[in-house]
């Protein structure tokens, strides 16, 4: 009895013996697990690193300013009335995109002294001021063409008429920048609509404003997805409006999308690039980099305050451009 005793303790040690041997330390597996597990959780409830990948996404998300001029109207019908029409359905669709801000034509031509007598604008004095306004993007167009039928009954106390309209249109987006042509489009559409007369009472020109603006604005309405399309590949511009000692004054804040801590590219005046032999103009060259301003504070409904990151030489009026370093 007593050699069993004896046995069974020498096997109960030898086992104790062996898990000491497993885990020396005498501490629990399932401790470093947890531990493991909390450190993952941790890391994953803390705020990611600052990557330029979100700069990217400001970038794109800030706001542009676009002017819409009036369109040019070429033809008989509706008169100058015809052409703000055709431009308010363009703002109107424009206003509805949350990365666009629209300035209006009032805004930079209060002097109306961008209209040549014909109609069409002098576009240097368009450039000059759009980006004075710090307008990235300048819509314009011009009614081409309109034409319109009636057709119907010529016999009756009341006469039920039909007009056919067809309006042609041309579409432009200019890049205020480097003003160059994003998109020409002519757009035609029709319309039929259908009134009664009393008596032949009214003639065909008592409608003619009116009736042409159903077919404007459905031709514009057929180019206006070029306008999306494109106008994503503009870029956000600002500028430079008043430096004090070391503070630089944009034209832009919070409002627009610009976070303090932003960094901003500037450029000095665009200059033109002329063929000598032809005498022609190629373009706006870009104006020289003369470093990076970051943002600290806002000022304003919409403005924003910098201070020198790198570079000098910095002016009014200078250009300054999202800032966007390589990975």
């Amino acid at each position: 009895m007593q050699y069993t005793q004896f046995l069974s303790l020498v096997l109960a040690l030898s086992l104790l013996t062996q898990c000491a041997g497993l885990n020396p330390f005498g501490s629990d597996s399932t401790e470093k697990i947890e531990s493991e597990d909390k450190g993952q959780a941790e890391n994953s409830n803390s705020p990611p690193r600052y990557t330029w990948e979100i700069n990217e996404s400001l970038k794109n998300s800030l706001k542009k300013k676009i002017v819409v001029l009036n369109f040019h109207n070429k033809t008989q019908f509706g008169g100058k009335e015809l052409g703000e029409y055709a431009a308010s359905t363009v703002q109107d669709t424009i206003s509805k995109m949350p990365e666009f801000v629209i300035v209006t034509q009032e805004e930079i031509n209060p002097d109306e002294a961008i209209i040549f007598e014909d109609g069409k604008y002098n576009m240097k004095q368009v450039f000059e001021r759009a980006r004075a306004r710090g307008v990235s993007a300048v819509v314009m167009g011009s009614i081409d063409d309109v034409k319109i039928q009636e057709k119907g009954d010529e016999i009756g106390l009341f006469r039920t008429r039909y007009h056919s309209v067809t309006a042609k249109i041309k579409f432009q987006l200019h890049d205020a920048t480097n003003e160059k042509i994003l998109v020409s489009k002519d757009s035609t559409a029709e319309v039929i609509e259908e009134h009664t007369r009393f008596l032949a009472s009214r003639t065909i020109e008592s409608y003619d404003a009116s009736r042409a603006e159903g077919a404007v604005s459905k031709a514009i309405n057929k180019v206006l997805p070029l306008f999306s399309q494109y106008a994503k590949r503009i870029s956000w511009v600002g500028k430079i409006v008043k430096i004090e000692m070391n503070r630089f004054f944009i034209n832009a804040g919070e409002p627009t999308g610009i976070t303090q801590g932003q960094l901003l590219k500037v450029f000095g005046s665009s200059e033109p690039i002329i063929d000598d032999e032809s005498q022609q103009l190629l373009g706006m060259a870009p104006g020289r980099f003369k470093g990076i301003l970051k943002v600290v504070d806002y000022f304003g409904n919409d403005g924003a305050v910098a201070i020198v990151h790198a570079g000098a030489g910095f002016q009014e009026k200078d250009r300054v451009e999202i800032y966007s370093p390589p990975h």
